[in-house]
């Protein structure tokens, strides 16, 4: 039985009482119980290991993914996004200086330069995906807001928002929070809007957030085309219970609105 690991079978546990018959010797089922103890132990305390090893794995491996995610963004930020920049710069001073250059070649100079600002903005939208998805410490209201005054420097679009002050569980502020960039990500890199409007809003107990643009939209049906982060967006509302409901014409622009009830304890 204990080259089987049956350590809790009826014999070893008789064994302990002192009404029980010696099994060989006095001498011998005592040290017989002691390497009973001990491997009831290391048994004990390996499974404990095991368990300590799984919940350290999962937060090594959230740890490790967050911090690549940080380094990640670091380097596109300090080497990509920069050299991007500096070369759309020089271009762009380079075809406000050049005269009398034929047609064709100042074509391709501007088809070079309209290439390099859509590589800038694919990058920024990279990076806006890059970013750390908990508001660490920051309402939901602030994390947003903080976000939309950085794209309002940083890209050619006109944004309205008004971020209304809300109360729900932490855990459901990084979700919108990350569903808030998702979608973000998705205008900048997909949509070629002019304009983009960003509410959030409480009522009573149901949580509305609507993200509208004016830009080149796309066929809904088309699962392809309508793709963008929205199936993952889609995963992570119906796990709090809420709906996504999606209305986008092509060359008329996007509306996509998402409502969660907000379930409050007394």
């Amino acid at each position: 039985m204990m080259s089987q690991g049956h350590y809790s079978a009826s014999i070893f546990l008789d064994m302990y009482s002192l009404d029980t018959p010696l099994q060989i010797n006095e001498d011998i089922d005592r040290q017989f119980l002691k390497l009973h103890e001990k491997l009831m132990f290391m048994a004990d305390e390996a499974l404990k290991n095991a368990e300590e090893d799984k919940i350290l794995n999962e937060e090594t491996k959230n740890d490790i993914l967050e911090n690549e995610r940080k380094r990640i963004a670091r380097e596109l930020h300090d080497s990509v996004s920069q050299q991007l920049f500096a070369a759309s710069m020089m271009l762009s001073a380079v075809n406000q200086q050049v005269e009398d250059i034929p047609e064709s070649l100042a074509n391709q100079l501007k088809m070079v330069e309209e290439t390099i600002n859509a590589s800038q903005t694919e990058m920024r939208a990279l990076l806006l995906h890059l970013r750390p998805v908990q508001l660490d410490g920051k309402s939901l209201k602030q994390g947003i807001e903080n976000l939309l005054k950085e794209l309002t420097s940083k890209i050619d679009v006109e944004i309205h928002y008004e971020i209304e002050k809300t109360t729900m569980p932490i855990i459901m502020e990084d979700h919108f929070f990350r569903i808030v960039q998702e979608l973000l990500s998705n205008v900048l890199r997909h949509a070629k809007a002019k304009v983009l409007e960003v509410y959030l809003t409480q009522n009573k107990n149901m949580i509305q957030l609507r993200v509208n643009d004016d830009g080149v939209g796309f066929n809904v049906n088309d699962q392809k085309s309508g793709s963008y982060g929205l199936h993952n967006i889609k995963e992570r509302i119906e796990g709090m219970g809420g709906s996504v409901n999606v209305v986008s014409l092509p060359d008329f622009g996007t509306r996509i609105e998402i409502n969660v009830p907000l379930i409050l304890g007394e």
